[in-house]
C-alpha cells in the first residue's frame, strides 16, 4: 500500500462537479506515466496506456472523484449557515461534526455541523455554526450561497497493521486503485488500450463514467467503487468483510453484469490467487449503471473495496484490500485482448 497517496486523496475535498483537487493529484501522479490525458465535458479525467494489438480493445477503469458533502443553501439573520446534503452524507454523522466550507477565494473555513430532526428522527434541516451572530459576519468569512464543503477529517494509518481511518473513502479508494494500477501497468506490455479515469459526479446520479465511456467509446467499463460493510456481522451473510479482498459485484439495482465478463474476472482472480468476495447490492448503484448503457451497450462489471461507515465523517478500511484490488485490476487488464473480447460479447 501507498499510504501517503491514500491519505492525500482522502484529505482532499471534492463534491460533485467540484473535483479539481482530486484531478490535480491524479494529474501529478500519472502525467509522466501514461501516454496521454483527456477530459470529458463534466470534468472526468482519463489517462491512456497504449495497447500492443492493432485496433486494440478499449478498457476503461474508473473511480469516482466526488464524495458526500454539503452546499450552502441560505444564511440566516442570526448568522447560521444552512446547508443541504450533496451526495447523501450519513444521517448519523451530521451532529456535532466539524466541517469545512470552501469559499470562492479557495479559503477553507471550519465550523460545527448540526441538524434539526423530524418526528421520525431523520435530519430535516442541517446548519453550520461558525460562531457568527449576523449574516455580515458570515460574509466576512467569505461564505456565500452555493459554496460547498465536506467533513473536516484527516486520514491516518493506525499504528497496528494496515488499518486506515479517514473521510471520503467512497470513492477515493477507487481513485487510489486505478491510479496505482496505471503506474504498474505502464511498466508492462498489455494487448488492450487501457484508460484510467477519475469520474465526476457519481454521488448525484452516476454521471461521469457515462460521459467518459462515451468520450472514449470504450468497449469494457470496470468501475472500482466501495461497499458499506456492516460493522457487527462477520458471518456468511457479510460478503464485504474488511481484510478479505475486494468484492466482485454480481448485481445491483442499476446493473446486472455481462455473465461472460463476470465469470472471466472470477477466473482471473482465482488463477492469479487474488483474494476476493462475491457481493450483491440489494439497493444502490454505481457508475456501471449508466456507463453500460452508452451506445449499443458496454460490457461492465464492478470491483468493490469494503469500507465501514461510508459517507460518514470517518470511515474504516484495510490496506490489504486496496492492494488486492490493485492486483485484480492489473490482472484483468492483462487478460483482455481482441480474441477474448470477441468471445465475451457473443450472444449466439
Amino acid at each position: 500500500m501507498n499510504p501517503e497517496l491514500m491519505c492525500r486523496l482522502s484529505n482532499a475535498d471534492a463534491v460533485a462537479g467540484r473535483e479539481g483537487e482530486i484531478r490535480a493529484i491524479m494529474h501529478e501522479e500519472l502525467d509522466g506515466v501514461c501516454d496521454t490525458v483527456e477530459y470529458d465535458k463534466l470534468g472526468s479525467i482519463m489517462f491512456k496506456s497504449a495497447g500492443t494489438e492493432e485496433n486494440p480493445v478499449k478498457v476503461l477503469f474508473c473511480g469516482h472523484m466526488d464524495e458526500a458533502g454539503f452546499m450552502v443553501r441560505y444564511i440566516s439573520d442570526i448568522g447560521m449557515v444552512h446547508v443541504i446534503g450533496v451526495g447523501g452524507p450519513r444521517k448519523n454523522s451530521v451532529d456535532s461534526q466539524v466541517v469545512r466550507i470552501k469559499t470562492r477565494s479557495g479559503k477553507k473555513v471550519r465550523g460545527v455541523l448540526f441538524a434539526k430532526r423530524d418526528e421520525g428522527g431523520a435530519p430535516s434541516d442541517m446548519y453550520i455554526d461558525f460562531g457568527c451572530e449576523t449574516p455580515e459576519e458570515a460574509a466576512a468569512l467569505g461564505i456565500q450561497i452555493g459554496d460547498w464543503g465536506v467533513f473536516a477529517s484527516e486520514c491516518e494509518l493506525q499504528p497496528v497493521d494496515d488499518i486506515l481511518l479517514g473521510k471520503a473513502f467512497d470513492d477515493r479508494a477507487g481513485v487510489y486503485v486505478v491510479t496505482e494500477a496505471a503506474k504498474r501497468l505502464a511498466e508492462t506490455e498489455h494487448a488492450a488500450e487501457l484508460w484510467f479515469a477519475g469520474s465526476s459526479s457519481e454521488e448525484v446520479g452516476c454521471r461521469g463514467a457515462q460521459t467518459a465511456a462515451a468520450h472514449l467509446d470504450a468497449d469494457i467499463v470496470i468501475p472500482v467503487d466501495i461497499a458499506n460493510a456492516p460493522e457487527f456481522t462477520r458471518n456468511w451473510e457479510n460478503q464485504r468483510k474488511l481484510g478479505h479482498g475486494p468484492m466482485v459485484v454480481h448485481y445491483d439495482r442499476m446493473h446486472v453484469p455481462n455473465e461472460k465478463l463476470l465469470h472471466h474476472i472470477l477466473g482471473v482472480a482465482k488463477r492469479e490467487k487474488v483474494p476476493f468476495q462475491r457481493d450483491i447490492f440489494k439497493g444502490g448503484g454505481t457508475d456501471a449503471g449508466t456507463a453500460h448503457l452508452v451506445g449499443d451497450g458496454k460490457l461492465a462489471t464492478v470491483i468493490g473495496v469494503p469500507v465501514r461507515y461510508c459517507h460518514g465523517s470517518q470511515s474504516v478500511m484495510r490496506g490489504k484490500d486496496l492492494d488486492a484490488a490493485v492486483d485484480l485490476v492489473c490482472a484483468i487488464a492483462r487478460s483482455i485482448d481482441r480474441a477474448t473480447f470477441a468471445e465475451l460479447k457473443r450472444f449466439d
